[in-house]
C-alpha cells in the first residue's frame, strides 16, 4: 500500500495466534494517523493468519542479505533487535519518525501525539533506562573492548521511536564494527540496547527518556503481567511484558527465579503465579522446581570435586 503518513508503526512479532491478533488490535486503537504494519519474523517458517494489509515479512537471511554479520548471542534478531528496523526503512523508504512496539507490550496513549512530539523537539531516539544505574548489566560483557564505562548507555526497546536520520546512522555504524569485526580489529558484538543508545549519544543524536512521555512503572523487561490484568492498568501509559495465561506460566518459570524464590510462599515469584488458579500451573510447576533443584545440585558438586583437586 502506499504511503498515507509520515509516521509509521511496527507491530513486530514471529507468531500470530488469538493473543497476538488481540494486541494488535489494543495497538491499532492508537495508531490513528499513522501509517501500521505487522512486521513478522518467518525465520522458522512461514505464518499464517494475519489479515492486516500493510505486513513485512522477514527472515534471517534478509538482513544477512545487507551486509550486517551473523554475530551476538543467542536468537540473530532478538540480539539484534535493530537489524529488522534497517530492513523496513530500506523496504518502506519515506516515513521520518517510526515507532516499535513488540507483540507483548502494550499503549495506553495515541501514538502520532508522540510521535509528533519527537519531531517538534527535534528528537532522535526515544527508549527507556530501568534499574540500578549503579548495577551491573547482563550484556555488558557484549560490549567489552568497544565501549568504556564512561560511554555506555543501555535503554529497553520493546516499545522505542526512531527519526528515519538515527536509523540510517546507526546501520552505518553497524556496518562499521562489521567490517571491524571481520578485520578483526574488535572482538565485541555489542547487544542492541546497548548499541542503539550509546551509539546514537556517541554521535551526537538527541535522545530523551519514554518516561518523558508517560508514566513507566509497569514496564520492564520482567516479570510479566496477565492479560486479564490490563483493565485496571488504564493509568499507565505503556505495558510490558503482557502475556496471555500459558505464555505467563512459561515465562514466570523460566526467567530470574533461584530456589529462594520457589521455596518462600511470598516471594514475588509466587505471588505473580497465585493470580492464576493453581491448576493453570502446579504441574509446571512442579517440573520447573525439580529441574533446577537438579541443576544446582550439580553445580554444587561439581564445584566441590574442582575444590578437592586444588587442596
Amino acid at each position: 500500500m502506499p504511503r498515507t503518513s509520515d509516521y509509521a508503526v511496527l507491530f513486530r512479532t514471529h507468531f500470530w495466534d488469538a493473543f497476538a491478533q488481540r494486541q494488535f488490535e489494543r495497538l491499532m486503537a492508537h495508531a490513528a494517523g499513522c501509517d501500521v504494519y505487522v512486521v513478522v519474523d518467518e525465520t522458522s517458517g512461514p505464518v499464517d493468519g494475519i489479515s492486516h494489509d500493510r505486513i513485512m515479512r522477514h527472515t534471517e537471511l534478509d538482513v544477512l542479505d545487507m551486509g550486517l554479520p551473523r554475530a551476538g548471542e543467542g536468537n540473530l534478531l532478538w540480539f539484534n533487535g535493530d537489524y529488522p528496523l534497517y530492513l523496513f526503512v530500506r523496504r518502506h523508504p519515506g516515513y521520518s519518525y517510526l515507532l516499535q512496539l513488540e507483540y507483548d507490550a502494550v499503549l495506553n496513549q495515541d501514538v502520532a501525539p508522540l510521535l509528533a512530539r519527537m519531531q517538534r523537539e527535534g528528537l532522535d531516539f526515544v527508549g527507556l533506562t530501568k534499574g540500578d544505574a549503579a548495577a551491573p548489566w547482563p550484556w555488558e560483557r557484549t560490549c567489552r573492548g568497544l565501549y568504556d564505562a564512561a560511554t555506555l548507555r543501555h535503554q529497553l526497546i520493546c516499545v522505542s521511536a526512531f527519526s528515519a536520520d538515527a536509523l540510517e546512522y546507526l546501520r552505518g555504524q553497524r556496518l562499521l564494527h562489521a567490517a571491524k569485526l571481520q578485520a578483526g580489529r574488535i572482538s565485541a558484538w555489542p547487544m542492541c540496547e546497548a548499541f542503539i543508545a550509546t551509539e546514537l549519544a556517541v554521535g551526537g543524536f538527541r535522545i530523551a527518556e519514554l518516561s518523558q512521555f508517560g508514566s513507566t512503572g509497569a514496564y520492564d523487561h520482567w516479570p510479566p503481567f496477565l492479560e486479564n490484568e490490563l483493565p485496571a492498568m488504564a493509568e499507565h501509559d505503556f505495558v510490558h511484558p503482557v502475556l496471555d495465561e500459558p505464555r505467563y506460566v512459561g515465562s514466570m518459570l523460566k526467567y530470574h527465579v533461584g530456589l529462594e524464590g520457589y521455596l518462600h510462599v511470598n516471594s514475588l515469584f509466587h505471588r505473580k503465579l497465585r493470580r492464576l488458579p493453581p491448576g493453570a500451573y502446579a504441574r509446571a510447576l512442579v517440573t520447573s522446581f525439580l529441574a533446577k533443584a537438579r541443576r544446582v545440585l550439580r553445580q554444587a558438586v561439581a564445584g566441590e570435586m574442582a575444590r578437592n583437586k586444588t587442596a
